[in-house]
């Protein structure tokens, strides 16, 4: 963000039950971080650093890092919680959290991952969308963020926007290339074998189709038994090369994730250093044809079925 040419950004906003831990960094050619402070909400305790190492933007100089440790009365983070800078010159501006969050977040490389399918996908005539597993689940559709296009809903469960119930191991009920495009969100790691769905989307895309894929590399577990996977940028190679039929054109991780034990060891006293990341996402294209195939479905080897919940797992319950 950059307010009369002060520059600054957040690395975290990390709220732990009724901590909060902010950080990043701070420039101006010709001025000096002073001091930041939070406020909006009643603080019982604050360990504020400024002007501290930060690599990360060590070519704009030396000492840019900032960072707050902040023990709050109430757990939840209002919307009026900011942060007011002020620099060695006199410069002061207060700036709301969510928006700094905001304009962190904006950065993450999935928004052109996903504007780059969408205009991929906007350049075939009349094109058709499948999103596998796209069931609108506490009142999101993300079919809805399609503006062309004849969008289609898989899913193994029945739902409003469902249009065709199905498992994504077993798509046989749709015809060969029917398909400009697939999308899937937030759904692979539910996908007991995910390397057998690919031959079926490879099936069912026409040739040249596009393919965009997130799911998580670092998160929860959720919606278990059926929480099978979580995945790296690297393991996309393993699901979308020559042998099944596709070539990737980006992947990506995005929204780091601090990793802390329950019970803290001598072995993890410095885990919170170490990130993971909430999302991974793959865009690929058909290129050819796939000479993989796996002839097993879930239901051969669990008799478990998919929950069809729709809470939260990480909402406080009262």
């Amino acid at each position: 963000m950059n307010v009369d040419g002060y520059s600054f950004m957040l690395d975290t906003a990390a709220k732990f039950f009724n901590t909060l831990h902010i950080s990043g960094w701070f420039h101006h050619p010709g001025d000096r971080l002073k001091s930041v402070t939070f406020s909006g909400q009643p603080v019982l305790g604050v360990i504020t650093e400024v002007n501290v190492p930060h690599a990360g933007v060590a070519t704009l100089g030396a000492n840019k890092g900032f960072s707050l440790h902040i023990l709050r009365a109430e757990e939840l983070i209002p919307e009026s919680a900011a942060l007011t800078f002020t620099s060695a010159n006199g410069w002061s501006t207060t700036i709301a959290l969510r928006a700094l969050c905001a304009d962190r977040i904006a950065l993450y490389p999935g928004h052109e991952m996903v504007r780059r399918f969408r205009a991929a996908v906007a350049e075939r005539p009349s094109p058709r969308i499948l999103d596998i597993g796209g069931r609108s689940r506490s009142a999101i559709d993300r079919s809805q963020s399609f503006v062309a296009g004849d969008i289609s809903v898989l899913d193994i469960l029945p739902g409003d926007n469902v249009d065709i119930v199905a498992d994504a191991h077993d798509m046989s009920i749709i015809p060969p290339e029917s398909f400009d495009a697939v999308y899937s969100v937030s759904v692979f790691e539910h996908l007991m074998m995910p390397w057998a769905v690919i031959p079926q989307i490879h099936r069912i895309l026409k040739p040249g189709g596009i393919v965009l894929i997130h799911t998580h590399q670092t998160i929860g577990m959720h919606d278990t038994p059926w929480d099978f996977w979580r995945f790296s940028d690297t393991a996309w190679d393993a699901l979308f090369n020559a042998r099944t039929g596709f070539k990737i054109l980006r992947r990506h991780l995005e929204g780091e994730q601090f990793i802390v034990p329950f019970i803290t060891t001598d072995v993890k006293a410095w885990a919170e250093r170490a990130a993971g990341y909430e999302g991974t996402a793959v865009l690929a294209h058909k290129t050819g044809p796939c000479t993989l195939a796996w002839p097993v479905v879930p239901a051969d080897l669990t008799t478990t079925a998919y929950p069809p919940g729709t809470e939260n797992p990480y909402e406080r319950k009262s």
